[in-house]
């Protein structure tokens, strides 16, 4: 039989060059994103109650629909907050639910339950469930000093980019929307008796779109149209209002009346330090390269931009040049990576087998992108990372084969019989090591939740490249190492055989010393697990500062912008600063994956300033933390970095949860006070309900029905008043505006004003309001939060550069130990302690499979409990480098690590695996366990090490890298299997020397060869 007989050769080519041609295809055209995306599990439900006080919201909104809500079998939980006038909920889902639109249908019907117990002012309930949609680019519109028109030319920017390939929506954030205010003059109305009531009843009257019909004149049809609505504002002026007594009046002469941005103010957005209009654009989610679509909206703006001059459209955040950067830095990796691997295998096996190893690592690249493009995967960070990890694995099958391959031709077998039995020797134990790594990854492939969301494309990456390594190191390595390797004096480099004879020696010349020492050295290692630092996920490496300002509740939008623009010009004097932008009433668009969408508020603020490099946000940080301390002590800050993972609440979340309230506040201010002391926590706060001022106005009902009025009289006075009457609206723009009756100080009516209001009844008159009611000064919550119908507080901290929110929370239990919390009390713990826990469990939860896989392939290969177990024995032995690696690198341990392990865990069981079938092997070839041992230490160290050292060389350049995401899962991995590598070599034989035996058929045979030696 000849070489062509046992393969063919044409066709594996074929098909080989076919795949990798579809990898090139793959790559040009593939779906790119700079993080994975997450499934639509957050929500938020929006209520709409006016007039009502936060503890009224909580009694008729929020509990008939946390009811509801708690019926809902998707929700993990809900966080509501009751404010006056309005109810917000943020619902999450269940992790395992990916199938989201049939689980917020769920939630839409609860909804629609719970109206049915909504009293009747509620005037509007709606939820978002997209909130984590994040805009790809974020442009800002300035260059004109009127908000206003800014805002129409943002729009007229939106109409003309609507139809960008990939595009999915627009929205506009810092315009101002406008309305037409009728601001009333109380001495002339009273003097010409008339009401506010009579008023707008006569403008909505004259401001209806009624239609006129038409005639036929001739054989032609006429329109008739009246008017019956204002078709100007000048026209609005001039009508006429007729008097109680007779006659008319325009309504110029009794209100002032203008055009401007409609109020309360609306949140504002400032381009460094200039007003703008910001336009989010959202691209489509799936299949689309974020990068081809920046290049569109690029090539789009150049084109729209000489019509919008002399404004300006500026790129306020442009995702698609952070996808490009991130990828591109990665590619440059992977490409080092693979030079570096070559690198080692040329001076490990020689420059000829070295080539045909080294010529699988593009093969299988290219070809495991093809088959993950097919099935559509993105190319993001995370998936190039699974490559990167698996380029060291993946090439130590063909590693194997070649070198099989080479030493039967050292032998004097022929190319065909060199090529079969090296491929019937190795298919199985290569088969079983690579189905054993495929389970150690296989509870991240298997597992849900935000993490496992991010990380998923990790396992996906390298179970895919190891099949496809597997599938050609059987089927096409040998086929090249038959045809282009020959045969060569010497079987291996004197450094690798003196290497391996001397591990041989120490593992079956001192096998009980050997295990005792891997013992010494787990138990070493364990003993480092206190000097560890947790971190669930580190901060990003982009050089943004990010700093969200809470005024107090209550605040005024005005005055909030006042904070926010004084401490932007301080910040803008710092050294290294290039641009800052300012949002105010809202945290602005999320621009990134790990923000998530906040509801506006007037005491909510956000300033995001850029740096020189990253290594300057840190001094920015701590520059702002202590400016604000010591000069804005009204003012509450975090400031930090951007973060990766799943999006949290801060690092430090602490939940407590009592039904009185003053032990709740007490408990609050206790564990607040604890974090404050705590070394390494910062930007502590809490969401304690301080409550805000408020003017009570108590109506005599007695006195009211004397000047025929009634309470609701009164209110609809006030707020006519102040926020204003809504009683029409002018349809003469592409938006129609609200026409608005009030007073001409509106809001901003002093209270000296205030007390000399009039209301006025239906006949005209005019009656002060103190002669009504009596008006006094009290205090009303200002929200009241609750976390699955349960009232809650929940304190907050972020961490200082190199702690932990273990060693925070350390100090605050050491704390608690001494001065226990209030009898009664429940702590919970939420950010990256409960992230972890999460994580971990998904993890855990599906480890059984994986666990049962390992064992299944292991049995399926050895048919042994007594080898499975030996195997089992490098699972510890992993770990051995792992501490003291993270340790002695500064590299806290996070989920990151996590993966590390497990990639560590499947390489060593691999040694194991095809260490102990050489013992197996010789073992059936007649040898004594010694000798077997021996033989198998000698002829699988070069193997073992060259693994040991793509691996590790492959994953250099991760580690060295300035990602703040993955030199802790790199360094895990490279110190682990330093150090695993060598005790596999050492403490795996030593039990082999001791546990196992000869087959029995074995053994009669050397037995007989021994009485016929005697004889």
């Amino acid at each position: 039989m000849n070489l062509l007989g046992l393969v063919r050769p044409r066709l594996i080519s074929l098909v080989v060059v076919m795949l990798c041609l579809l990898g090139i295809a793959s790559y040009l055209t593939m779906a790119r994103q700079e993080d994975p995306s997450f499934p639509h599990r957050a929500g938020l439900i929006t209520v709409v109650y006016p007039g009502a006080t936060a503890e009224a919201v909580e009694r008729l909104v929020l509990e008939p629909l946390s009811d509801e809500l708690s019926q809902v079998e998707e929700l993990e939980y809900f966080t509501a907050t009751a404010r006056t006038g309005v109810a917000l909920i943020s619902l999450n889902l269940e992790d395992a639910i990916y199938d989201t639109d049939s689980a917020w249908d769920r939630v839409r019907q609860a909804m629609t339950r719970a109206e049915l117990e909504f009293p009747g002012g509620v005037a509007q309930i709606s939820l978002d469930d997209r909130m984590i949609d994040i805009p790809a680019v974020v442009l800002a519109v300035r260059g004109d000093a009127s908000l206003v028109h800014l805002g129409l030319e943002a729009e007229r920017l939106k109409r003309a980019m609507l139809d960008i390939p990939g595009l999915s929506r627009i929205d506009l954030e810092g315009k101002a929307d406008e309305q037409v205010t009728i601001a009333l003059r109380d001495a002339q109305m009273s003097r010409l008796g008339i009401s506010p009531a009579y008023l707008a009843s006569i403008l909505a009257q004259r401001n209806q779109v009624i239609p006129g019909g038409f005639v036929v004149s001739g054989d032609k049809r006429m329109g008739l149209l009246p008017n019956s609505e204002f078709v100007s504002i000048d026209a609005l002026r001039g009508t006429q209002i007729p008097l109680p007594e007779g006659g008319e009046i325009p309504l110029e002469a009794i209100a002032d009346i203008w055009r401007g941005p409609l109020e309360p103010a609306q949140p504002k957005a400032w381009f460094d330090g200039e007003q703008a209009v910001i336009v989010s654009l959202t691209a489509v989610r799936g299949q689309l390269d974020a990068i081809r679509f920046g290049e569109q909206v690029r090539e789009r703006l150049e084109q729209l931009r000489p019509e919008f001059a002399p404004l300006h459209i500026e790129e306020m955040f442009f995702q698609p040049d952070q996808v490009k950067e991130r990828l591109d830095g990665l590619e440059w990796n992977l490409l080092g990576s693979v030079l570096i691997i070559v690198l080692v295998v040329f001076v490990g096996m020689g420059w000829r087998m070295g080539i045909l190893v080294a010529t699988m690592l593009p093969m299988v690249a290219l070809i495991s992108l093809g088959i993950y493009d097919l099935g559509g995967g993105i190319l993001h960070q995370i998936a190039v990372i699974g490559m990167v990890i698996s380029l060291g694995i993946l090439i130590d099958n063909a590693i194997v084969m070649v070198e099989n391959v080479q030493d039967r031709l050292n032998r004097g077998e022929s190319r065909a019989q060199a090529v079969r039995h090296a491929i019937a020797e190795l298919a199985g134990p290569l088969g079983a090591s690579t189905a054993t790594t495929l389970a150690a990854f296989t509870p991240l492939l298997l597992a849900k939740g935000g993490t496992a969301d991010f990380t998923r494309g990790i396992p996906v990456m390298i179970m895919l490249t190891l099949t496809v390594s597997y599938l050609l190191a059987i089927g096409v390595a040998p086929l090249l190492a038959g045809r282009f390797l020959k045969p060569t004096q010497t079987r291996s480099s004197r450094v690798m055989e003196n290497i391996g004879n001397g591990l041989a020696r120490l593992s079956t010349g001192s096998p009980v010393w050997m295990i005792l020492l891997g013992a010494v050295m787990v138990c070493l290692s364990l003993a480092l697990l206190p000097q560890l630092k947790l971190q669930f996920f580190p901060n990003a490496d982009r050089p943004l500062v990010v700093v969200e300002l809470y005024m107090p509740e209550g605040t005024d939008q005005q005055r909030t912008e006042q904070v926010a623009a004084e401490l932007e010009s301080r910040i803008r004097q710092r050294p290294q600063v290039t641009q800052v932008h300012r949002f105010a009433g809202s945290a602005g668009p999320s621009f990134y994956y790990n923000l998530t969408r906040a509801p506006q508020a007037p005491n909510r603020a956000r300033i995001v300033i850029h740096t020189e490099d990253l290594a300057a946000t840190n001094g920015i940080i701590h520059w702002v933390r202590e400016h604000v301390a010591n000069s804005m002590p009204e003012l509450d800050v975090v400031a930090s970095t951007l973060g990766q993972g799943p999006p949290r609440a801060a690092p430090v979340e602490v939940r407590l949860y009592h039904p009185d309230d003053n032990v709740r506040i007490a408990a609050a201010e206790q564990v607040f006070a604890l974090l404050k002391g705590s070394v390494g926590a910062v930007d502590v706060r809490h969401d304690i309900d301080l409550g805000v001022p408020m003017l009570r106005v108590d109506v005599d009902d007695a006195l009211a029905a004397r000047y025929g009025l009634t309470r609701a009289d009164v209110a609809q006075a006030l707020n006519t008043r102040s926020l204003g009457l809504t009683v029409e609206q002018y349809r003469q723009e592409r938006d129609p505006l609200p026409l608005v009756l009030r007073s001409p100080e509106g809001t901003r009516q002093s209270l000296e004003r205030l007390m000399s209001a009039s209301v006025f009844n239906d006949e005209g008159e005019s009656i002060p309001l103190t002669a009504l009611a009596r008006i006094q000064p009290g205090w009303q919550p200002a929200g009241i939060r609750q976390r699955n119908g349960v009232r809650v507080y929940t304190v907050t901290a972020g961490l200082e550069d190199g702690y932990s929110f273990s060693q925070v929370l350390d100090q605050m239990y050491s704390g608690l130990a001494e001065t226990p919390l209030p009898a009664g009390v429940r702590l919970e713990l939420g950010g990256d302690s409960e992230g972890s826990g999460d994580a971990n469990s998904a993890i855990f939860t599906t480890a059984p499979v994986g666990m049962l896989l390992l064992l299944f392939f292991l049995l399926l290969q050895f048919n042994s409990f007594r080898r499975v177990g030996i195997i089992l024995l490098t699972v510890p032995l992993a770990a051995v480098g792992v501490f003291p690696g993270l340790v002695f690198s500064g590299s806290p341990f996070g989920f990151q690590s996590v993966l590390g392990i497990i990639a560590l865990v499947g390489i060593v069981v691999n040694n194991a695996i095809v260490l102990i079938d050489v013992v197996d092997q010789r073992l059936a070839e007649g040898m004594d366990i010694k000798e077997a041992v021996y033989e198998a230490i000698v002829r699988r160290t070069r193997p073992i090490l060259l693994t040991t050292a793509t691996t590790i060389a492959g994953l250099l350049p991760l580690a060295f890298s300035s990602s703040t995401l993955w030199p802790p899962m790199a360094w895990a991995i490279i110190s682990g299997l330093l150090a695993s590598t060598v005790l596999t070599l050492l403490v795996i034989p030593a039990v082999c020397r001791l546990v196992l035996k000869a087959p029995a058929s074995s053994s009669l045979a050397i037995e007989s060869h021994a009485q016929t030696s005697n004889e």
